[in-house]
């Protein structure tokens, strides 16, 4: 009897133990789901934030929902996100974001043009693998003036001196510089041949 106990015993303590372990696994795999939901959400704000804090500083003001009224522009191949900005359902500017291979990763910009095709202004979103004190530099307004007023119309002009173009390289950073010229001029003429498109009303 004692044997037939110390069995039966075991046997439930053995259930209890796979019941408590259960309960734990499907208690801990929930908490796992709940912060991995409210991470991507609070990340994704985030994100939105940095966006739209960016456009403001490359579109002049505007009243519109630049992310709800964003257009997604297909062209050889590749997707491009334009935003346009109204002000009391006027068009007064488009920003897009656009990358090139730097020397050490990709450099990630956004550019905004006014309603007759001038660059407003270029803003470096990304640029943490290039030289610093090298590379780096073309995240300073020096070096982003000179993209400033010109035209959307010949991006010809947005290429660095030594390859034909109007831009200054960074002594020492050209390919950095050339990667910023590319990653402008690359999205000028998707926005020249798209201009329609993306300026019409939503």
């Amino acid at each position: 009897m004692t044997l037939q106990c110390e069995r039966t015993w075991a046997v439930k303590e053995t259930i209890r133990l796979v019941v408590v372990l259960t309960v734990f696994c499907a208690v801990a795999a929930l908490l796992l789901a709940w912060t991995d939901s409210a991470t991507k959400a609070r990340i994704e704000q985030e994100r939105k934030a940095e966006t739209i804090e960016a456009l403001g500083r490359v579109l002049p003001p505007c009243d519109n929902d630049l992310l709800a009224d964003a257009r997604i522009v297909k062209d050889g191949g590749t997707e491009w996100t334009f935003y346009a900005g109204r002000k009391t359902g006027t068009f007064v500017g488009a920003a897009f974001q656009s990358e090139a291979a730097g020397y050490g990763g990709p450099i990630k910009l956004l550019v905004g043009l006014l309603p007759d095709g001038a660059l407003n202004g270029v803003q470096i979103l990304a640029a943490d693998k290039e030289t610093p004190g090298l590379g780096s530099k073309v995240s300073k307004p020096e070096f982003l003036r000179q993209f400033a007023g010109q035209s959307a119309a010949d991006a010809g002009w947005a290429a660095v001196k030594r390859d034909g173009g109007q831009i200054q390289a960074i002594t020492g950073a050209t390919i950095s510089s050339r990667a910023v010229a590319r990653a402008v001029r690359m999205g000028l003429e998707v926005y020249t041949k798209h201009g329609p498109e993306i300026r019409g009303a939503n």
